[in-house]
């Protein structure tokens, strides 16, 4: 495809602003250097407009996701770099370098096939399928604060609470759990469907927690050649518990997305955290602290066995 360059239309981004913090039934979509909303109920992807330029080259998004505040942010794989998209200017706001240039695949201009997803607690998380790695996000700077090996190639992330998700591909086709203190991806199960042709599949939550996921291929043949894989993105449902994965149909929409594959998918912006009982640190029973509290514990449970009613 061709490199397009042109400026987004504002118009088409002032569109969604309205609706930007509660994108759902809809989502958000990149491909290439363009956005788009699909709607879930219809499989139906309207553009919204195009990402500009940054340095000189097109914006090209693989990866977004709401913060709790309804912030949309996508990473940038050629660019390297974090955008905000408020979709009420012409293309998305710089927030800063994600600092990772020259750890793609020199074959592919420095690709990294990065994936992005914020958790309720705000912190955002950064994969790359390339690296086989796992970074920490500043949302305030770009800055990347590396956590550690994924040891699989993940080519999307999906926030639910605080638990982080990633799906694989073609090599691995499997949902995964990514825990965010060593970046281990760990398998949940296969998403039990053809998958030779999978290239990426991105994953994200509705407000209900409904995990849905735009699965794209590798690019199809000439028309005179065989005509699988799709030329469309396909939209998905997908387990969380298992990782099973049911295939919906295409997300179609104009023909400048046709053998487009879909880079991302955000619908709704994260539940708040879920509360519960916070788990209390003992203190050492040899320490004078120690001894202090549970004298104290037996001082209290003597009295309340004092004052109990006698029978």
């Amino acid at each position: 495809m061709s490199l397009r360059a042109r400026p987004a239309a504002a118009a088409l981004f002032a569109s969604l602003a309205a609706t930007a913090a509660t994108a759902e039934p809809f989502a958000i979509a990149p491909a290439y250097d363009q956005i788009y909303r699909v709607d879930i109920a219809t499989r139906t992807a309207t553009l919204l407009g195009e990402t500009g330029l940054f340095a000189g080259q097109p914006i090209v998004i693989k990866g977004l996701a709401y913060a709790p505040n309804g912030a949309l942010l996508a990473s940038s794989d050629n660019t390297k770099s974090l955008f905000r998209l408020d979709f009420l200017n012409s293309s998305p706001n710089y927030v800063g370098s994600l600092g990772l240039a020259g750890q793609g695949d020199p074959q592919r201009l420095d690709a990294l096939d990065l994936s992005y997803a914020v958790t309720c607690d705000g912190s955002a998380w950064l994969a790359s399928g390339v690296a086989r790695k796992l970074w920490k996000v500043d949302t305030n700077t770009g800055f990347t604060t590396y956590v550690g090996p994924t040891g699989a190639r993940v080519t999307g992330l999906a926030a639910r609470g605080r638990e982080l998700f990633g799906t694989g591909d073609y090599e691995n086709p499997s949902l995964f759990r990514v825990d965010t203190a060593t970046g281990a991806a760990t398998a949940i199960g296969s998403f039990n469907i053809a998958s030779s042709k999978i290239s990426s599949v991105w994953p994200a939550f509705d407000a209900s927690g409904q995990l849905w996921a735009a699965v794209s291929y590798i690019p199809p043949p000439p028309p005179a050649a065989n005509a699988f894989p799709p030329d469309w993105s396909d939209l998905a449902r997908l387990d969380p518990a298992t990782g099973s994965m049911t295939l919906l149909g295409p997300i179609t929409g104009p023909e400048d997305l046709r053998s487009v594959p879909l880079f991302g998918f955000a619908i709704a912006p994260p539940a708040p955290c879920p509360t519960g009982t916070v788990t209390p640190q003992a203190v050492p029973a040899a320490t004078p602290a120690g001894y202090g509290l549970l004298a104290g514990l037996l001082a209290l449970l003597a009295a309340f066995g004092l004052r109990r009613p006698l029978r």
